[in-house]
Formats: structure tokens, C-alpha cells, sequence
């Protein structure tokens, strides 16, 4: 049997087979190039606490934009959760958890980096140069079994807010001692105006803001040091008479008067802003909240001052410093090195300036060179010229020790509830510092203290 040739397609066939056999290439290449770029954009992952929508469209426009337009590898992913801290601790426990570790404050991470669940940072600090651009200072509680496992992301210190408006108005001058500040205070409440407004309603942990003011004004910070260094005792008389001097300021109405525990950060900035108090003695991070009262340019008439010096022989200006919260890695991260690039932009003068510019108050790594903006105004520029200060006084030696940074949980919470026993006469300052002493060092033999950086003020024994 002979078989027929076979028939040659004509060129319009020709044609369509070529182009369908193009067209399946070209789907085929399409199908790689999505899997390849699905591939490249990895997800890294972050958790924050539930800011609200404004502030959440501020960190989406100018961190997480800017790094997922900065390269084709990686998506940066925010999640927002009001419980972020025991959720990024329960996590890490478990062995999972995001890429980026959220922290309210170094000292929080204690049991997670003994623990190992936080990844050493030193190739990235020497990529990045982290440890030349931040303040050694308040690098060093970061630094925890042999690691830098943190960044810290939010200096605060502590100090006092005052309104220019309300100072003009009784021709008083910005006072830099407490006998001063005592007499304008005084005057303050016989004109019917609080002393000063702050208070702790809806967040007990107020209370440790005074506590750290008064223990590193009235001790010293050099004898605070002491203390984390086990070269004396919370029962030593320094930190007697610190406490004292907090309880008799107390009971004279000096601390929001008879409403200290109807007060908080909101009411006090309402105060102030209608020129109802001269003074708020709060860290520098009430900044952030204080748009809705002092909005526009009225926001220059809202200042930051050091606390004023107890005594002449007192050191001026000291700033009880610390931490608002700190970013580290996850240790089980696949991302590690893109997680880093996030942590490098997070630190970066142009970030803090953008965030200044809505959310100031939060946004302040503690870098040597804390940037400045010519263009701004209202709150943005006095918070951005506070914060330089605050710098330079820092790697000057001139700071203190805040608690809520440099001391572990338990002895934290001393200051926060038996302070507030003290005020309200359950307590005396003895019963008190001896908690703290005997909490201190429960939490010393467990090993969850900090080593304190060195500064300049020396500790001597009072008697």
C-alpha cells in the first residue's frame, strides 16, 4: 500500500502555529517571571502596636513604601496589634513570630535573648555602622549576653513641658533650679492655676516618670549607677531623701494637685494648651499627643526643658533617659539581611524628619547627630530641637538612668505601685526602697539585670 505524502501546511498555517507556539512560550516565560518575582518578594514581616489610622498611614508612607520601592526582593508588611508585646513574646516562645522584634523596652527582652530567640546584629552593625551614628549610651541595653540583639528606635527623657504663653503672662523666666520652680508653682496655684498637671489615670505606669526624675535630681545619676552595679543599696540615705522630697511634693498639690488621679496625658495637654498650668513634667514622648492641642504654629508655644537642679552643687542639665521601644530579629528569620535594611532606614535622618512632621514624639532614635529641619514649625520644631539638645547632652555625659529602661519588670513595678501606696499614706519611703532592694536583688540572682553605661557624675555617700 502506498502511503500519501504528507501535506505541507500552507503559509497562513505556517504563521498560525508559529504564533501559537510563540504564544505558549511567551505564557510559559510570563508563568516563571511571576513564580521568579513571587520568589523575589519575599515577605518580611513586622508587628506594631495599634496606632491609630493617621499614624499608621504616616509609617506605611514612609517606611514601607520606601523599602518595598527600594529594591525588587522583598515586601515589608506591617501588622497592627494592641497587644503586641505578649504577642511578639508568646510567639518567639512558641518558635515562631515575625521577622521584626517589637519591644516596649530592652529590658523586656532579657528572658527572649537568654533564651536565644534574637539574632546578633554585629555583621549588620558593621555593615551599617549603627554603633558610630547612635548614642553609646543607650546602645548598651541592647547589649545583652555577649550580643547586640536591639536597636533602640525611640529615646525619651525625662523633663519639663511648660507653656512660653503662660510664663510671659506672669513675667517668669524658665527656671533652672527647684527653689525657683517651687516658688513659681506656688504662685501658680494661689492664681487658680494646678502647679503642675500631670496624672495617671487609665496608666498607673506614670508614676515611675516622677520616680525617675527625683531618684536620678535628688540621688544623683552617679548613685543610680551604683545601684545597678551593686556598689549600693536602694536603702542608702540618697535614695531617702530622693523619695521623701517626691512624697512632700505630692502632698503640697505640686503633682496635679488634688487630681492626680483624675489626670492623664490628654487633660494635662489641655491644661496647658488653655493656660491653666504653667508645667508638665513628663519624658519627651507626650510630644506625640500634643497635636490636637497645640496644632499649627501654636505648637512653638509648647517647650521641653531639663528638670531644674535641686541643689547648687547638682549637675545641670541632667536628663533621666531612656527608651520607648526597640526593634531587634528574629533569630528564626529567613530574612535576616532584608529585616536589617529596614532597621538601617528606621534610623536614618530622613525617616525621623518625615516623621517628625505628623508623629513627632516617638519617632527618635538616639542617633550622635539628631537631625534638624530649617522648614519646620509648630510642634515638629520644638520637638526636633529638643531632642538635639537631649543629644548632645547625652554623649556629654550629662544623663540618668531611666527605670522603666535600665531596671528589670519587678523592680519597675516597686516604683509604680508602692509609689502610689506611699501617696496615698499606705506605705512609708522606707518600706518602700526596702521592696525595691529586696526585688532588686531577687531579679540579680535570676540574672535579668542590664549593665548601665558609664557617665559622668560621681556617686557620694550622703550621711
Amino acid at each position: 500500500m502506498t502511503l500519501a505524502p504528507a501535506r505541507r501546511p500552507r503559509p497562513s498555517e505556517r504563521g498560525r502555529a508559529r504564533t501559537s507556539i510563540w504564544l505558549v512560550a511567551a505564557l510559559a516565560v510570563l508563568d516563571t517571571l511571576a513564580g521568579t518575582s513571587a520568589m523575589a518578594r519575599q515577605p518580611v514581616t513586622m508587628w506594631f502596636w495599634g496606632a491609630t489610622p493617621r499614624y499608621r498611614a504616616t509609617l506605611e508612607r514612609n517606611l514601607v513604601a520606601p523599602f518595598n520601592a527600594s529594591q525588587n526582593r522583598y515586601t515589608l508588611r506591617i501588622e497592627y496589634r494592641a497587644s503586641v508585646d505578649s504577642d511578639v513574646r508568646n510567639a518567639l516562645l512558641a518558635g515562631g513570630g515575625p521577622d521584626l522584634i517589637y519591644s516596649s523596652g530592652p529590658g523586656d527582652l532579657v528572658p527572649l535573648s537568654r533564651a536565644g530567640k534574637l539574632a546578633p546584629l554585629e555583621v549588620y552593625d558593621r555593615q551599617y555602622g549603627w554603633s558610630q551614628r547612635l548614642l553609646g549610651p543607650l546602645v548598651s541595653p541592647c547589649r545583652q549576653f555577649g550580643h547586640l540583639v536591639c536597636l533602640p528606635m525611640s529615646m525619651q527623657a525625662g523633663g519639663m513641658f511648660y507653656s512660653q504663653a503662660v510664663l510671659h503672662r506672669f513675667g517668669w523666666t524658665v527656671p533652672t533650679d527647684v527653689a525657683t520652680l517651687e516658688n513659681r508653682m506656688r504662685q501658680a496655684m494661689n492664681a487658680g492655676l494646678y502647679a503642675s498637671a500631670t496624672g495617671n489615670m487609665g496608666w498607673q505606669p506614670i508614676n515611675i516618670d516622677y520616680a525617675s526624675l527625683f531618684l536620678n535630681e535628688w540621688a544623683g545619676p552617679g548613685c543610680v549607677r551604683a545601684i545597678l552595679t551593686h556598689a549600693r543599696r536602694w536603702t542608702d540615705p540618697d535614695f531617702r531623701v530622693a523619695i521623701e522630697q517626691l512624697d512632700r511634693w505630692f502632698s503640697q498639690g505640686f503633682i496635679g494637685g488634688r487630681d492626680y488621679f483624675s489626670l492623664n496625658f490628654d487633660k494635662a495637654l489641655l491644661l496647658l494648651s488653655q493656660g491653666r498650668t504653667p508645667f508638665v513634667f513628663a519624658p519627651t514622648i507626650l510630644f506625640q499627643w500634643a497635636g490636637s492641642y497645640f496644632p499649627g504654629p501654636a505648637g512653638e508655644d509648647l517647650r521641653f526643658a531639663p528638670f531644674p537642679r535641686p541643689t547648687p552643687s547638682t549637675d545641670y542639665p541632667i536628663y533621666d533617659v531612656g527608651l520607648s521601644f526597640t526593634y531587634g530579629i528574629n533569630a528564626r528569620s529567613p530574612v535576616k539581611d532584608a529585616a536589617a535594611q529596614v532597621l538601617d532606614r528606621m534610623i536614618s535622618p530622613a525617616f525621623i524628619r518625615q516623621m517628625a512632621q505628623v508623629w513627632p514624639g516617638y519617632w527618635g532614635p538616639p542617633l550622635v547627630d539628631f537631625p534638624s529641619d530649617p522648614q519646620a514649625v509648630g510642634l515638629t520644631r520644638s520637638y526636633l530641637e529638643a531632642m538635639a539638645t537631649i543629644s548632645l547632652a547625652v554623649h556629654s555625659g550629662h544623663f540618668g538612668y531611666g527605670i522603666d529602661s535600665f531596671f528589670p519588670p519587678a523592680t519597675r513595678q516597686v516604683f509604680i505601685r508602692d509609689l502610689e501606696a506611699l501617696w496615698v499614706g499606705e506605705e512609708s519611703p522606707k518600706q518602700l526602697l526596702s521592696k525595691a532592694e529586696e526585688t532588686f536583688a531577687d531579679e540579680t540572682r535570676v540574672g535579668t539585670g542590664i549593665q548601665p553605661p558609664a557617665q559622668g557624675s560621681p556617686c557620694t555617700q550622703t550621711n
